[in-house]
């Protein structure tokens, strides 16, 4: 049992009513048990108790403190305001109360008031906590300079007093750490020093505990901020800041939805502006702005001058069009933090999340213009660049932001990666600019080149929208690399991003063969800068996902996702949004698979809205948004539907085009939230059986369950479909035919079946259809392109059909793998020019093997052969 919990179920146990009736009027007795229950978030019976003892003790301090501190909780800061003002009545201008009554001054943004009342506190018994609340107010006013000299006072008192210190004048002395980080990061550490001391003087302070959580996550450090801060609400799960703090450490890590925590902590106190402000946010996150900007005002009904309301305000009206409101909210914003770049960094964020790169570099750099040693704008300044392209200016900011903050680990990585660069090169083609790790770079240009250029005409003619400027593609050998360079931490999932002029993804070497398909991940990610470029990136998360996925099924036959067991089960199980919240399946998963079935069924709505109205249809959407309209006015114009049509006509399409898949599959419920779609039903129990049967080498049997599965769900493929199992059977018994029929259906069917392309290109060349095995081993190559053994095969195949272009790019390919024999593949190479018909190319190839074998004879041979067909 933590020590917290022990805590917790100890002040639980003080709110038991005495036996005694003279307890329950005693209002020491009172305080103590109004002190537990603030401790365990039972808020209103800590206001009844502590009420209590003040109405039998209108100058008992504690009781008094402990009220003030649980009006101030859940919001009450016009009661807190009052029921210290009535204790410094009673008592003849106590000064107990002055830093409370100060504290609830600036939670209503009654600054000049706030700052009489700490002054008074320097007095009393919070005299080292009034100087730190003093010192912010001249911090937040603009007077920078001298609010760090207040600051640096707190280490001389450390330094003095530091044995005799409370708990709560430690935790003074490591907030004044905290501000002085800003000069000197190094105090970072003293402050969580301080807080460590803080903590083991008085481990019952859980406001301490969560601003420690809080510093952790400032610092970028999630773990130990979640651990912190789930300590603190073990023992009270009703903690607002706690709460908040969990809030943005799941936001932080980009794993689940953020918005249940903060609408918990709302739900205790429905005043604090930074949980409106937070759940402002968050809704921008999922593009609903106007939801947003109404959050955002309610956080201003205690102060209406709040920056961080106004800055959630600011966004909302910036993201929706609304310029002239946008620019009022933000000057709101700036008067409250004159010269700070708080603002700037939240909109550049924000921007960023919602795919304006350009928008969040300028903010950025705003925000550095108007404080110059803010590190978190320059670290967005340098990413935002990064992400257009302007690669040295990026590096630069990064620099500076590291120099100021180097516990920023996306600063750190970033520049780590930067620094690599040297190992890439850079390959042109009309309109692109491929980066590739230098070793990969012979091999990939083959075939990254051609396909990209494919890609843009094809989408340039389906969009309407051509690119000004060539489309830098960067190939990342390392996962790892990849994160960083999307957003500056390892461990991200995808496998591509686009920023519109800039694409980045995995190389075909960063991952394991089978995980991925990277020709249809590039087609993927270029059809974002598309999509992006037509909107001026105002494009819906949900929609510019769809129409990426939809692309890829429509460039080759076995691209893109299609439905799959888990999305039949979810859909059928009620687990996926609809349409009109289509972007909660990105940016609030519920569940492990929820995010990859929101690119299916995005997918599916884009390819439905193409049915219904055709490519113009889609078009007109996107001129919608690139016009600053909305979801709802878009659909309204385009579609003729509201939202709520638009989900019901979707469910309907989604249960005719899929109502033979949806009765074989049914959802296993239990744990689904935690654990991922689970499956039941026919399907499920024909795979079942089908398994059981060729366990016990009942082929038969097992095959007329596999065609009875394969006929409830066609269009699955996966490793574990029906196609592969009948295969393995099939070649089990030596019917080779019906094991290359099932191949062919599954190649067909799936993007990463490198295996069974292989496979099937084997029987295919036993029965001398080179047709099919060419065909199975170019679908191989856009899965893994390294093995040298394919790509000769391939040359054979394709010069034997007369394909002589692709014949010289093989070979091509073979040398860049550093073949055991390279004088042969030389030849090799020179004699597919010749055959191209090329002999410029093939004499120069030819002379090329004579240099390095001067006596190879069949190249001799070629060279003559050659010199006889020159004019």
């Amino acid at each position: 049992m933590t020590r917290l919990l022990r805590l917790a179920l100890s002040l639980a146990a003080a709110l038991v009513p005495p036996v005694a009736c003279a307890q329950e009027s005693d209002p020491v007795q009172l305080t103590v048990r109004a002190v537990a229950a603030r401790q365990t978030g039972q808020y209103d019976e800590a206001i009844t108790l502590a009420r209590r003892a003040v109405e039998r003790d209108s100058a008992h301090a504690d009781a008094a403190r402990v009220l003030v501190r649980a009006l101030a909780d859940v919001g009450r800061y016009d009661e807190a305001t009052a029921a210290a003002e009535r204790y410094r009545a009673s008592t003849q201008g106590a000064t107990d109360l002055d830093v409370l009554l100060g504290d609830a001054f600036r939670a209503r943004g009654l600054a000049g008031a706030a700052r009489e009342a700490y002054r008074r506190g320097l007095a009393g018994r919070d005299s080292l906590t009034a100087r730190l609340q003093l010192a912010t107010l001249l911090l937040e006013g603009g007077s920078r300079d001298e609010a760090m000299r207040a600051f640096d006072g707190f280490i001389d008192v450390y330094r003095t007093h530091r044995s005799r210190l409370t708990a709560d004048e430690l935790r003074v002395v490591a907030v004044a750490c905290r501000y002085l980080g800003r000069d000197n990061p190094q105090l970072y550490k003293d402050a969580l020093r301080v807080y460590d001391e803080a903590i083991a003087r008085d481990s019952t302070n859980l406001d301490t505990r969560t601003e420690l959580g809080l510093l952790f996550l400032e610092k970028y450090n999630g773990t130990d901020a979640r651990a912190m801060l789930e300590g603190v609400l073990a023992a009270n799960p009703r903690h607002p800041r706690a709460l908040l703090g969990m809030a943005r450490v799941t936001a932080f890590g980009g794993r689940g939805d953020a918005s249940p925590l903060v609408r918990q902590a709302l739900d205790v106190n429905p005043s604090d502006p930074e949980l409106r402000a937070q759940a402002a946010l968050l809704l921008i996150d999922v593009e609903r702005y106007d939801e947003a900007a109404a959050e955002a005002i309610r956080g201003l009904a205690a102060d209406t001058g709040a920056a961080a309301p106004l800055t959630a305000l600011a966004a909302a009206r910036f993201l929706s069009g609304d310029t002239a409101n946008f620019e009022r909210a933000l000057q709101r914003a700036h008067a409250r933090l004159p010269g700070s770049a708080d603002a700037e960094v939240i909109l550049a964020d924000v921007a960023a999340r919602n795919r304006l790169y350009r928008e969040a570099t300028a903010f950025a750099a705003q925000g550095v213009a108007r404080d110059p040693k803010a590190a978190r704008a320059l670290a967005l300044l340098g990413v935002n660049q990064l992400r257009l392209g302007a690669i040295a200016e990026g590096k630069e900011s990064l620099v500076r932001s590291f120099a100021l903050d180097p516990y920023d680990p996306w600063s750190k990585n970033t520049l780590d990666l930067l620094d690599t660069f040297d190992d890439y090169v850079e390959l042109r083609t009309p309109r692109f600019v491929i980066v590739a790790e230098r070793k990969d770079a012979p091999l990939l240009s083959l075939y990254v080149g051609p396909l990209a250029e494919a890609a843009f005409d094809s989408l340039a003619a389906r969009y309407g929208y051509r690119p000004t400027e060539p489309v830098r593609v960067e190939l990342f050998r390392s996962n790892a690399d990849f994160s960083v360079r999307t957003v500056g931490l390892v461990g991200l999932g995808a496998l591509g991003v686009s920023f519109g002029p800039v694409v980045a993804m995995d190389s075909p070497a960063a991952r394991t063969i089978g995980e991925f398909n990277w020709g249809s991940t590039l087609w993927h990610e270029l059809a974002h800068t598309f999509t992006l470029g037509a909107t001026a990136n105002r494009i819906p998360r949900w929609l510019s996902e769809g129409l990426s996925v939809l692309e890829e099924r429509r460039a080759r036959p076995s691209w893109g996702a299609d439905v799959s067991p888990e999305f039949l089960a979810a859909y059928a199980g009620g687990m996926l949004v609809p349409p009109s919240r289509m972007n909660d399946g990105f940016m609030r998963p519920r569940f492990p698979q929820e995010v990859i079935l929101s690119y299916y069924q995005g997918s599916l709505i884009a390819e439905w809205i193409e049915q219904l109205r055709g490519m113009d249809g889609i078009r007109a959407m996107l001129a919608g948004y690139r016009g600053g309209a909305g979801t709802t006015q878009v659909v309204r114009d385009v579609l003729g539907m509201d939202l709520a049509q638009l989900d019901t006509r979707f469910d309907a399409y989604v249960r005719s085009r899929f109502a033979r898949e949806l009765g074989a599959v049914t959802i296993d419920t239990a744990g689904a939230r935690t654990q991922g779609i689970r499956w039941n039903g026919t399907f499920a129990d024909a795979m079942r059986e089908a398994t059981r049967m060729a366990e016990g080498q009942q082929w038969d049997a097992a095959v007329r369950e596999l065609e009875k599965a394969k006929a409830l769900l066609p269009s699955y493929a996966g490793e574990d479909s029906p196609y592969r199992t009948l295969a393995r059977i099939h070649l089990v018994r030596g019917d080779t035919t019906a094991a290359l029929r099932e191949l062919q259906a599954m190649t067909a069917r799936s993007e990463v079946a490198y295996a069974a392309n292989i496979q099937l290109e084997a029987l295919a060349a036993m029965r001398g259809d080179t047709a099919l095995a060419l065909a199975a081993l170019e679908r191989a190559l856009y899965i893994s392109p390294f093995d040298l053994a394919v790509h000769q095969r391939l040359a054979a195949y394709a010069s034997s059909r007369g394909q002589h272009a692709v014949a010289v790019r093989e070979r091509q390919a073979v040398l860049t793998l550093d073949p055991s024999d390279r004088v042969e593949a030389m030849y090799q190479l020179a004699l597919a020019h010749a055959t191209a018909g090329d002999v410029a190319a093939a004499r120069r190839e030819v002379l090329r093997t004579l240099d390095l074998a001067p006596n190879f004879e069949k190249a001799q041979a070629l060279l003559l052969s050659l010199q006889e067909k020159r004019p």
